[in-house]
């Protein structure tokens, strides 16, 4: 059950995952489930309000490759992250002006969990043009159910 919606440059998703709020948040917020979700990249951050998040992992510059950072925003485990992500300085000369707010919230149905995923992406952000592209899919939402459900 997926449905989605947009408004200029945010894009909205929304899914039903039989999981637990818990391994919903695995997927999202630990480095086994980033790794599985987000092609082989871990997470790193101290989650605190305003700390730095990055996401590293193979590519051109080994298996430590920073591929995107940003900012922490919300972190309320099994319910909320919102983060400000910005392309490495390696993927985009204009990095720290170009950025993608993530926010991912958590509401337990039963034994079911809702993803609500909202994307809002700065003007010129390449970023955005890509998403537009698979949407309404996402298989980035497709690989964190997955996860999640362990499939």
């Amino acid at each position: 059950m997926n449905s989605q919606s947009s408004n200029g440059s945010r894009l909205s998703y929304e899914t039903l995952i039989d999981a637990a709020a818990e391994r919903v948040w695995a997927a999202i917020a630990t480095s086994e489930g980033t790794r599985a979700t987000l092609f082989g990249c871990r997470i790193e951050s101290t989650f605190e309000p305003g700390a730095r998040v990055e996401f590293r992992g193979p590519g051109p510059d080994g298996d430590d490759t920073l591929h995107v950072y940003g900012y922490v925003k919300h972190y309320e485990p099994d319910a909320r992250f919102a983060y400000e992500q910005h392309p490495a300085p390696a993927y985009s000369a204009n990095h720290e002006s170009v950025y993608c707010d993530m926010d991912y919230r958590l509401t337990p149905e039963g034994d079911f969990t809702r993803l609500t995923l909202t994307c809002s992406w700065s003007e010129g952000n390449p970023g955005y043009e890509h998403a537009k592209k698979e949407y309404p899919a996402s298989t980035y939402v497709d690989a964190i159910k997955q996860f999640a459900e362990g499939n």
